[in-house]
C-alpha cells in the first residue's frame, strides 16, 4: 500500500533533495552560458528601461537564490540600483539566499533586497489594497509547478508588471525525466501539479499573451538511483516523484515501477558507467 506525501510539505526534505538533484545537473555549463552570455546579448535588451535607472525585480518561489543571483548580476550591468523583492515561503531558503548574497560583493552596493517569507497567494492578499507596486523585471525560476491556476497566476504577474517589462518563467520541458515520470507514473500527480512547458504555452494562449520560448539543454546524472543502498539516490527519488520519503513508503511494486520507467529513459549517449536522463528546461520569456 502506498503512503506517499507530498515533498512540498516538508520544507527540509524539499531542500535536500533539490540539492542533490542540483548537484547531478552534468552540463550546468549549458545553462551558465544561457544566463551569462545568451540572456545578456539576446533577451535582456528587450527590457525597455532607460539604463542608468532603478530596475524593480521582484522573484517567486526564489529558493535559495542560486540562479535569481547569476540574473542580477547580468541586469546590474545596464542598470546599476536594483530593488528586489524576494517572495520565498521557506525560511530557510531565505536565510540560504542572504548568505548566498553577503557573499557577492558586486551586489553589496547595487541590489537592495526586500525579504518575503510568504507564498505567492499571501503576497498578492496583502498587497491588494494598498497601491500597486510594478516591477520591470519578474523571475519565475522553477515556481510555476506549485500552481494551480496558472492563468490566474500568470494574469496577476502581468498585472503588476510594468510597460516596457519582462517576465521570465523557467519551467521544465515536455520530454523531461520529471514531466515523463508524471506522464507515465499518474500516482505522483496528487504529490504535485504535473505542469510543463505546454501548460504554460496554453494559460498564455488563453489569455492571449505573445511569448517567446528559449530550449536549455541539461542532462542529470540517475546513476545512484538504482543503487538500493545510496542516500544520494534516495533524495534523488524524492525529487523525480515529488514524494518526501519515497522509497520508505512507497509500495514494492510502484517502487519497482518507478526504477523501471527510469531505466527505460536513460539516454544512449550515457557512458562511463553513469546513467544519464533529459532535464531540459524551457525559459519562456513575456514583454508587455
Amino acid at each position: 500500500m502506498d503512503n506517499l506525501t507530498r515533498l512540498s510539505n516538508n520544507p527540509r526534505r524539499y531542500a535536500e533533495s533539490f540539492d542533490v538533484y542540483w548537484k547531478l545537473c552534468r552540463n550546468v555549463g549549458a545553462f551558465e552560458h544561457w544566463i551569462n552570455s545568451y540572456f545578456p546579448e539576446k533577451i535582456m535588451k528587450e527590457i525597455n528601461l532607460e539604463r542608468g535607472n532603478k530596475l524593480m525585480a521582484l522573484g517567486i518561489g526564489s529558493g535559495p537564490g542560486q540562479t535569481e543571483i547569476k540574473f542580477l548580476k547580468q541586469l546590474l550591468r545596464e542598470w546599476p540600483e536594483i530593488t528586489d523583492t524576494v517572495v520565498e515561503p521557506d525560511l530557510s531558503y531565505i536565510n540560504k539566499y542572504k548568505d548566498l548574497a553577503v557573499k557577492k560583493t558586486e551586489l553589496i552596493d547595487g541590489v537592495s533586497f526586500e525579504w518575503r517569507q510568504q507564498t505567492l497567494q499571501q503576497f498578492r492578499q496583502e498587497n491588494q489594497n494598498q497601491p500597486v507596486k510594478k516591477y520591470h523585471f519578474i523571475m519565475a525560476i522553477h515556481a510555476l509547478y506549485f500552481f494551480e491556476d496558472l492563468p490566474d497566476v500568470l494574469k496577476y504577474l502581468i498585472s503588476i508588471l510594468e510597460d516596457g517589462g519582462m517576465i521570465l518563467a523557467m519551467i521544465s520541458c515536455d520530454d523531461s525525466c520529471t514531466s515523463q515520470c508524471y506522464e507515465q507514473m499518474p500516482q505522483f500527480k496528487k504529490n504535485a501539479y504535473a505542469i510543463s512547458t505546454r501548460d504554460v504555452e496554453k494559460a498564455l494562449e488563453k489569455l492571449q499573451i505573445q511569448y517567446v520560448k528559449h530550449r536549455i539543454q541539461v542532462n542529470m546524472d540517475a546513476t545512484s538511483c538504482f543503487d538500493g543502498e545510496s542516500k544520494e539516490g534516495e533524495l534523488l527519488l524524492d525529487f523525480l516523484t515529488r514524494s518526501a520519503f519515497f522509497k520508505k513508503n512507497a509500495s514494492e511494486s510502484l517502487y519497482s515501477d518507478m526504477i523501471k520507467h527510469l531505466r527505460s529513459i536513460v539516454l544512449p549517449e550515457s557512458k562511463d558507467g553513469k546513467s544519464l536522463l533529459r532535464c531540459d528546461c524551457d525559459a519562456i520569456v513575456i514583454t508587455k
